[in-house]
């Protein structure tokens, strides 16, 4: 029985079973049960209904014949007898006379019986999504060396100002590392200070802001217990140079995402969540066309120094990076943005 006055009695339950079936002369609850089921389906019944309309739970002459009337109507055997086929039928159209359940004013809608609903931005699971770095300048030493410009190399490496010298006057300390790495030709992937980039300006940080909300949002949806939740795509963002001329040449654009650890509990109040959360970076390094700096007299721009990568003077590599967070809050909870700013990175 899924109708659920019939689902909550007894009777109707064993009559549905035919152990017994219900019939004249029975007089209880589960008969203005059935009287009223009859009556919502368009079955007047004067004689076995008071004033106001009410079953009066007796199954007299009246209540029989209506059974009776429903049974022929619906091509069921006619006998007045309320058995297994009856109450089946009966059931299937009342639950579609009823309808899904309306939303109460006032109280939340019932979720989707599954417990995690679709999220675009966050799945259950592990591992990073999928990155495609930047083509960048083509493929290393595809080309001949030529002695005008190794002989360029060797001047930018001569001028290049060292790590915590004049260096943050012209690109920043983590703009000449990086180039002095482009420059080596090792090729080898190179971790950066993420944390030093996401305090450079509004734009690294609202990237940032914006990951960790995707990620407390999805978690707020979660069941109770312990998850691994990872981001479904990477996505772009990028150092503006009126922000930080520093990361501006360090980097430029960039992908991130997050991956993380959640624990979903009940409170007093409610649900609370705690999420150990890992944002993480990576970029190809590789000159984006329009880019140029002057440094000691010399014009470095994107197009020689994509053609030191090609002649094999100079090699473009994978920047990698992460920090972690740990968040703990309450449904409807604002992170301060203290949470944001404090880390370590790794």
């Amino acid at each position: 029985m899924n109708y659920p006055p019939f689902a909550a009695n007894r009777r109707i339950r064993s009559a549905a079973s035919k152990s017994p079936s219900m019939q004249h002369g029975e007089r209880n609850s589960a008969v203005a049960i059935l009287q009223g089921a009859l009556i919502d389906l368009g079955y007047s019944m004067p004689r076995s209904t008071n004033k106001a309309g009410q079953p009066d739970g007796i199954y007299g002459d009246e209540t029989q014949a209506k059974v009776r009337q429903f049974q022929a109507e619906k091509k069921l055997l006619p006998d007045g007898v309320a058995g297994h086929d009856t109450f089946a039928l009966l059931d299937a159209l009342m639950v579609a006379k009823k309808g899904p359940p309306k939303p109460i004013p006032g109280l939340p809608v019932p979720l989707n019986p599954s417990p995690i609903a679709a999220d675009r931005n966050y799945r259950l699971g592990v591992g990073d999504p999928t990155i495609k770095p930047d083509f960048g300048s083509g493929a290393f030493d595809s080309e001949p060396t030529e002695m005008s410009m190794w002989a360029l190399k060797q001047t930018i490496l001569e001028i290049l100002p060292p790590r915590g010298a004049s260096a943050t006057v012209f690109i920043g300390d983590d703009a000449a590392k990086n180039m002095k790495h482009y420059l080596d030709a090792s090729g080898i992937r190179l971790r950066l200070d993420l944390e030093g980039m996401l305090g450079s300006g509004p734009t690294a940080m609202a990237r940032f802001k914006n990951e960790v909300q995707q990620a407390l949002l999805f978690v707020e949806r979660l069941p109770l217990g312990s998850h691994k939740i990872t981001s479904m795509t990477a996505e772009s963002a990028y150092n503006f140079k009126n922000e930080s001329k520093n990361w501006y040449y360090a980097v430029g654009g960039y992908s991130t995402w997050g991956v993380g650890r959640a624990m979903v509990r009940n409170g007093q109040a409610g649900k609370e969540f705690e999420l150990l959360f890992e944002y993480k970076f990576f970029d190809r390094y590789n000159w984006d066309k329009g880019k140029s700096v002057t440094i000691g007299g010399i014009e470095i721009t994107d197009k020689f120094m994509g053609e030191f990568h090609r002649q094999g003077l100079a090699r473009e590599y994978d920047m990698i990076g992460s920090l972690t967070r740990t968040f703990r809050w309450k449904h409807g909870d604002k992170i301060p943005d203290a949470q944001y700013a404090h880390g370590g990175s790794r």
